[in-house]
């Protein structure tokens, strides 16, 4: 066998077992060098794998790792197919301790249009105040305000200023709450 079947096979025996992999500890590293170093065929095998578990993997202690990995490729379709498989769950997702930060690299590495996307849903959910308590959310929230533009910035500053009396006395509310009044004196 030549050295690139060899290859070939130990790439198509990863993507069989993605999941597993993208889950074991030293597993997620040997993925992310399994995508970085593989072309052709086998890469986008296991790209599309890590992209259709993308949910799964973003709750998850090690997955997570190589799902901001995936998006910090800045490949747009994949970060789209990504942000699809995620759609309807940024929410959870950023009051979750791992998925959050699949949140954060979401907003900064996606286009503006789909941060915008993003930062539409976790402020039009009736969520949103939970989020904004939330140990890990109040984070995606305040990442949130470096990227909002324009109406969007304006409409997540209300929102934070109409739930003033669950937030100036709560410990990650405040920070958000801080975060707010600060946009709101420089704009």
């Amino acid at each position: 066998m030549t050295q690139e079947l060899v290859k070939y096979y130990i790439l198509d025996v990863v993507a069989d077992n993605c999941l597993d992999i993208a889950t074991d500890k030293s597993g997620c590293c040997v993925l992310q060098q399994c995508v970085e170093h593989a072309r052709g065929e086998p890469r986008d095998r296991l790209i599309a794998e890590i992209t259709a578990n993308a949910l799964v993997l973003s709750e998850h202690p090690y997955g997570n790792y190589v799902v901001q990995f995936i998006i910090g490729l800045r490949i747009p379709y994949i970060t789209s197919d990504i942000l699809s498989q995620l759609a309807g769950n940024y929410v959870s997702l950023s009051m979750n301790k791992y998925g959050s930060n699949v949140v954060e690299k979401c907003m900064k590495e996606s286009s503006e249009e789909h941060a915008m996307q993003i930062i539409k849903e976790i402020i039009g959910s009736q969520n949103f105040l939970a989020v904004l308590q939330d140990p890990f959310g109040n984070y995606v929230a305040q990442s949130a305000f470096a990227i909002a533009k324009g109406s969007i910035r304006h409409a997540m500053i209300n929102l934070i200023q109409m739930h003033y009396s669950y937030l100036h006395s709560h410990p990650h509310g405040k920070r958000v709450l801080a975060r707010a009044r600060g946009s709101k004196q420089r704009m």
